[in-house]
């Protein structure tokens, strides 16, 4: 097993947020929402709903739920554990898009 492998080596430079995974503000998923709205799920990963949101679960993710045009939008209270969470499930799930709101919960 080669250690770099394991991980992507774009997490360590300086824009890294920005060069390979997505980010929206409250503003820009709302946008989107309006454009896409069949195509995209807001995930709740911390237990507090917000309107159209769904709780983050394994169901969530399988393939035969939901389509591979699918764009999951995660939030958290700071919009860091949720960005942890998209650069984990990105590489895994490939067929679906992970967006993660930049700023959380805090910024709705």
């Amino acid at each position: 097993m080669w250690i770099t492998d394991s991980y992507d080596p774009n997490a360590c430079s300086i824009g890294w947020r920005n060069n390979w995974l997505e980010n929206w503000t409250w503003n820009e998923y709302r946008k989107q929402k309006e454009k896409l709205w069949d195509q995209i799920v807001l995930v709740d990963m911390i237990n507090h709903p917000l309107p159209d949101s769904v709780p983050i679960s394994n169901e969530l993710f399988n393939p035969s739920n939901k389509p591979e045009w699918t764009i999951f939008v995660l939030y958290c209270h700071s919009g860091w554990s949720s960005w942890y969470i998209q650069m984990q499930l990105a590489p895994q799930l490939p067929m679906y898009k992970f967006v993660n709101i930049s700023g959380g919960i805090m910024s709705y």
